[in-house]
């Protein structure tokens, strides 16, 4: 008889050797060990920072570049600047090299046929099975404009539920245009957390080649907080994720912008994609509160949505200049099924959003929900208002709006208007505040009434939450692919998002 060859030893417990869209073959934990050991051993001096997770991305499985951070060979030259890391001292490089040729050595051994093995029968019998070593992939999340107030806060709650969620090895990372921004962005983390702040990533959202260049990172997900998004009529960083095979959030707060990134459904369901677009806190989690009132009363045919923030709610000038830019826009509404474009920051009522904030002015202000919720759950009649304090705000704002709608439109003008006058806002909100706060009023055609509140103490730290909220059920593939609004969401998904969010919340009547 033949000598047969040894058989390689099976693993249950580990994945098997699998194929990606396109083709691309995975590789199978011996090859991803080795391959750790080459890139310490050949890339380390081009490749990922020190500090990078020692687990390979969902990347690995292609061919072999200098970092295993790298999609392709090609792309290592960038991976080092990209994440804006100094490479380690050369003598540090050399000794870590020999510790991962060394574990990669010995896992190698535990897994490679034993020498009973080699001289077994021609049965092909096995020897003794070495303990298994399993391999987690990490997760990744990049979040463009996360030098923001609002990117900012969602980086620290993604980081908080996601160790929640037993997500341990994260890696965030922080896309912008400007490193001088990432520096203040480093100063604010430092001053709230002892964790390392997440690395920068250059990407200019509006620029189809930066976006691209951003994406080939192999993110696990690609969040979208670089706003103000009014005026803007192409979702870009959408279209770029999509051409990536990427999930991705954003925090959308256009209606325009929102019907765009609907119309991309097709392409999203093609590429695999999962897209959650405006998402947040208003909009967001008031959508999953409209569908919960409508739930309860059966079919709810009026809403009215009321919101509140104290100031800026320290989400700093962008939400100034957002709010001159809607004050050019009409705001969308519905009554008996058809859209009515109405009066900016008209119909002045009072709206009581509980303790800890009690009675306050709110006006017509266009917000993406009445479309969404209109949409989704066949509401006839719904609307929107807004207010702030001091009330002397609400009254700038509705002189504000008698300005030519040409000089509203412009989105730089608005933003510098905001930018000088932040000391004067920064010092109002110093007095009043950054409660958030949000009320749902919902009837029926017999006039039976739901309402819904809930208020947090701080706009920047709750919009935060909400979108990292959002964030989480796309990184952990608990949504379809395709283009959803937050209130098209599953009913236990949107349970679980309400019921996180209010654990923050001062005030809950949900």
């Amino acid at each position: 008889l033949k000598r047969s060859r040894p058989r390689r030893p099976s693993f249950p417990s580990l994945p098997r050797v699998r194929r990606r869209a396109g083709g691309q073959q995975q590789r199978s934990p011996t090859q991803r060990v080795v391959a750790m050991a080459v890139g310490a051993l050949v890339g380390v001096w081009g490749g990922p920072p020190s500090a990078a997770p020692l687990i390979p991305p969902r990347t690995a499985g292609r061919a072999v570049p200098l970092c295993w951070r790298c999609p392709t060979p090609s792309a290592c030259s960038d991976a080092g600047a990209a994440f804006g890391a100094s490479r380690p001292p050369l003598p540090l490089m050399a000794l870590g090299a020999a510790a991962a040729a060394v574990a990669a050595g010995r896992l190698c051994a535990a897994w490679a046929p034993s020498s009973s093995s080699s001289s077994s029968s021609s049965r092909g019998a096995r020897g003794p099975r070495k303990a298994r070593v399993a391999l987690a992939a990490s997760k990744s999340i990049l979040v463009v404009g996360g030098t923001g107030r609002v990117g900012g806060s969602a980086l620290r709650w993604m980081q908080k539920l996601a160790k929640e969620e037993g997500l341990d090895d994260l890696r965030l990372a922080v896309g912008g245009r400007s490193r001088a921004n990432y520096e203040g962005f480093v100063r604010r983390w430092q001053e709230r957390t002892a964790d390392p702040p997440p690395a920068f990533v250059v990407c200019d959202h509006s620029d189809a080649a930066s976006v691209c260049a951003a994406l080939a990172g192999g993110w696990d997900l690609v969040v979208h907080t670089a706003g103000p998004f009014q005026g803007v009529r192409s979702a870009s960083l959408l279209e770029g994720a999509i051409a990536a095979g990427v999930p991705y959030v954003d925090v959308c707060d256009d209606t325009d912008l929102c019907r765009i990134a609907k119309e991309l459904e097709p392409q999203c369901q093609a590429a695999g994609v999962t897209a959650l677009v405006s998402t947040g806190i208003w909009p967001g989690v008031s959508a999953l509160m409209v569908a919960e009132a409508a739930r309860r009363l059966g079919q709810a045919e009026r809403v009215e949505m009321s919101f509140y923030t104290a100031g800026t709610g320290g989400a700093g000038p962008t939400i100034v200049s957002a709010t001159f830019l809607l004050l050019a826009e009409p705001p969308l509404v519905y009554e008996a099924g058809k859209e009515v474009r109405a009066e900016p920051w008209g119909e002045r009522r009072l709206a009581d959003f509980g303790p800890g904030v009690g009675e306050q002015f709110v006006h017509l202000l266009d917000e993406p929900e009445c479309y969404t919720c209109q949409r989704a759950l066949g509401i006839p009649n719904i609307r929107s208002s807004f207010g702030t304090a001091p009330d002397i705000w609400n009254w700038l704002f509705a002189a504000v709006k008698l300005l030519p709608a040409d000089i509203l439109r412009n989105r730089g003008l608005m933003q510098a208007v905001a930018n000088f006058s932040m000391p004067i806002i920064g010092a109002v909100d110093a007095l009043v505040g950054a409660k958030n706060a949000m009320r749902v009023d919902a009837f029926d055609a017999e006039g039976r009434q739901v309402t819904l509140r809930l208020t947090h103490s701080d706009l920047e730290d709750c919009v935060g939450l909400g979108t990292a909220a959002f964030a989480m059920e796309a990184l952990q593939a608990r949504v379809a692919p395709g283009v959803w609004f937050p209130v098209e969401l599953e009913a236990s998904r949107r349970t679980a998002i309400l019921d996180r969010v209010s654990r923050e919340a001062i005030f809950s009547e949900l």
